[in-house]
């Protein structure tokens, strides 16, 4: 009877691992290890048919919990994937762009905006997640990757009438701005659109999507994100242009636009420059977190 015990001990001790195999923080923690090699001594030990039955009875509500833990944390993945694909959607083509630094449950909140298409709760959302920019240590940062000067003083300026409150200016100094931060970080590139061949039917795509041989590269995430969603760049609706919650680059820069430029215009400069700043692959810590304050802390 030891011998079937202990190897039904045994295929429950597999399971298991195969179980937390699949969840590599489990596998490559000491206290699981502690506790399979616990498995293993108490297994060896056990000797009186009621210790057995005691084992295996903890051993199987054990496994049980596991899988309910696993099965919840697969669902909750999945959870989260559909979100963020949703999300990352919807949010550029209201002007949007996330940094990548806000908390992961922000992308399941937004998602259940979406899917009811409140866009003014979207607004209110990533309004809460605006960047922090640490201006000193930015400073710095931006000097050693060939930022000059007078771009550095442009944020400066832009992040002071943001939190002036003076919004049109704000707007119209952020806007080139995305791009003459993009060019000076990213060899060149620009992160509106790079126009496709359409005889060829390719597709338009930011510069910033587009490798180089020697040029910075992306975060995988932003990478990604850029390739299939990240256009700053689309042909102006003439039907929408005194809509407030309609931003558009091109009718922005080239005077297209018939209201006035208000916080989410700037804000979205704000954010789209966070990105920037986020998507290069040596990250940087200490730059922007948090929400709007003192531009100058």
């Amino acid at each position: 009877m030891l011998e079937r015990y202990a190897r039904e001990f045994s295929e429950l001790t597999a399971a298991v691992n195969r179980v937390a195999s699949r969840l590599s923080w489990v596998r490559e923690s000491a206290h699981a290890s502690r506790f399979a090699r616990q498995i293993e001594v108490a297994i060896t030990k056990v000797s009186l048919p009621f210790d057995q039955l005691v084992l295996h009875d903890r051993l199987t509500a054990y496994l049980q919990d596991v899988n309910e833990r696993s099965s919840q944390l697969q669902a909750g993945i999945q959870r989260h994937h559909e979100a963020h694909l949703l999300v990352s959607a919807a949010l550029p083509k209201r002007g949007w762009y996330l940094s990548g630094q806000e908390p992961c449950t922000l992308s399941l909140s937004l998602a259940n905006s979406v899917r009811t298409e409140d866009w003014d709760q979207v607004d209110q959302e990533v309004l809460k997640h605006l960047p922090e920019f640490k201006m000193e240590a930015l400073r710095e940062w931006l000097a050693q990757h060939g930022v000059p000067d007078y771009c550095v003083n442009r944020l400066c300026l832009l992040v002071a009438r943001h939190q002036e409150g003076c919004y049109e200016d704000a707007t119209y100094i952020g806007v080139p701005l995305i791009d003459e931060i993009a060019l000076h970080l990213y060899s060149g590139k620009s992160f509106t659109t790079k126009r496709g061949n359409k005889r060829r039917g390719d597709q338009s795509r930011p510069e910033l999507a587009l490798k180089t041989s020697g040029g910075p590269d992306l975060e995988d995430h932003c990478t990604a994100f850029v390739q299939v969603f990240g256009s700053l760049q689309e042909d102006p609706d003439q039907k929408r242009l005194t809509d407030e919650n309609y931003w558009n680059r091109h009718a922005i820069v080239h005077g297209m636009m018939r209201r006035a430029m208000g916080m989410k215009d700037s804000a979205k400069c704000l954010m789209a420059i966070s990105f920037l700043f986020f998507a290069r692959k040596e990250k940087e810590n200490g730059i922007a977190t948090g929400a709007m304050n003192d531009p100058t802390a």
